[in-house]
């Protein structure tokens, strides 16, 4: 009972750290909690075993190569409208999280308002500016 409590308590307080800091809506947080769950399962290790819950389940390391921060600006590729002259050709979008059957992003789609798959996207790159 304790354990199941203390995990339900990370989980709102991971989840409300990644909604705060990105000045992502409360209307988000089931995809905010699934992420953070998802990434719990895939990089926290259990310190007896010294294996993720992934490695243990699964009986390999997890790959964790594609991961990318919670609500980062990205785009995809808009092919499913027909597009004019001069639209745009890739839509704004704000990276959710992990689909847990494919290797797809969750995706929100500032335009259309829908959270949708995407596999092939491009991460908005922020540099870091140093002021001395």
């Amino acid at each position: 009972m304790w354990v199941v409590e203390r995990k339900n308590i990370s989980l709102q307080e991971m989840t409300r750290t990644m909604l705060n800091n990105n000045s992502i809506l409360k209307y988000f947080w089931a995809e905010a909690v699934n992420t953070e769950c998802y990434l719990q399962n895939k990089i926290y290790i259990r310190l007896i075993l010294k294996k993720t819950p992934y490695a243990l389940r699964k009986g390999r390391k997890p790959n964790i190569s594609y991961f990318h921060p919670f609500g980062c600006e990205c785009f995809i590729l808009n092919t499913k409208d027909s597009l004019g002259k001069f639209d745009s050709e890739s839509d704004n979008e704000i990276l959710f999280g992990y689909c847990e059957t494919s290797k797809a992003f969750k995706v929100y789609n500032s335009r259309t308002l829908v959270v949708e798959e995407a596999i092939h996207i491009k991460l908005v790159k922020i540099s870091l500016i140093k002021i001395y």
